[in-house]
């Protein structure tokens, strides 16, 4: 084995790139959007409650599940998770949401033509899962979930709602209104918050200028990067003024006039 005096040198990691952190939303209770979204969940228990009055007297126990206790369970779901954690953990409305959306493809069984029935089938599978991956941050963008929940309320309101209009030998009572009353206040207020969403700012890293406040949310931990207003340098006019080198030049005497000789 033949020695050398040289050390093996060790081959240089490369540094993997760093990934980009998670975009994460965020709602306050307070704004004007997400009081709404909990009014028309309120709006849509209660007319879910009168659509289906007596519903405790019902033999099916499966129909009254499907049709009052999921929709309802959902929404006071939601109203609590958004007034609680929806500053916090937004996550969660995910909950809510997918059951909802399951509650919604369960009604549409008794849709007719099929198309239709495949149509909103598809339209409710896809925004609960836009809706899911939006609020666990792999959507950089809110615009996307504000499409895809206003694509399935749009048709329900301009084809659904409209042929059974139109086309009802027998017009509906109020009362039969109600459930889909129940189901358009959820899917407005799930807009609203979507609209209502807003992006939580990354941890800034090293070395990185401080972040103005008031561009964007920024959490309570990142307190410390802001930075202190500087003091104002004192004006030029306050400043005490030097003092000027004294004249050591003779100065002439002045003239009182008394050597002055009078001339007749």
């Amino acid at each position: 084995m033949n020695e050398t005096g040289e050390k093996t040198r060790e081959k240089p990691k490369i540094k993997e790139p760093a990934k980009a952190p998670k975009t994460k939303y965020y709602v306050e209770r307070t704004d004007l959007f997400v009081k709404f979204a909990v009014a028309l969940l309120a709006l849509s228990v209660l007319f879910r409650l009168i659509g289906y009055w007596g519903f405790w007297k019902s033999e099916g126990i499966d129909d009254a599940f499907t049709q009052v206790y999921l929709p309802i369970l959902c929404c006071a779901l939601f109203a609590v998770l958004l007034e609680l954690l929806g500053k916090a953990a937004l996550w969660t409305t995910s909950i809510p949401a997918f059951f909802t959306a399951v509650f919604l493809i369960l009604e549409t069984f008794s849709v007719t033509p099929w198309w239709v029935k495949v149509l909103s089938i598809l339209l409710y599978v896809v925004a609960a899962c836009v809706y899911t991956v939006t609020v666990f941050g792999k959507i950089g963008s809110k615009w996307p979930l504000v499409v895809t929940i206003g694509t399935p309320l749009v048709y329900h309101l301009a084809v659904q709602d409209r042929t059974t209009l139109l086309n009802a030998s027998t017009p509906a009572t109020l009362v039969e209104w109600m459930p889909e009353l129940s189901a358009m206040s959820f899917l407005i207020a799930l807009l609203f918050v979507a609209l209502d969403m807003e992006k939580v700012l990354p941890p800034l890293p090293e070395g990185a200028p401080p972040r103005i406040r008031g561009l964007g949310y920024v959490p309570p931990e990142l307190d410390f990067h802001m930075a202190k207003k500087p003091e104002a340098p004192a004006k030029a006019e306050e400043q005490p003024a030097e003092a000027l080198p004294e004249d050591k030049t003779p100065k002439a005497p002045a003239d009182t006039g008394e050597n002055d000789t009078l001339h007749p």
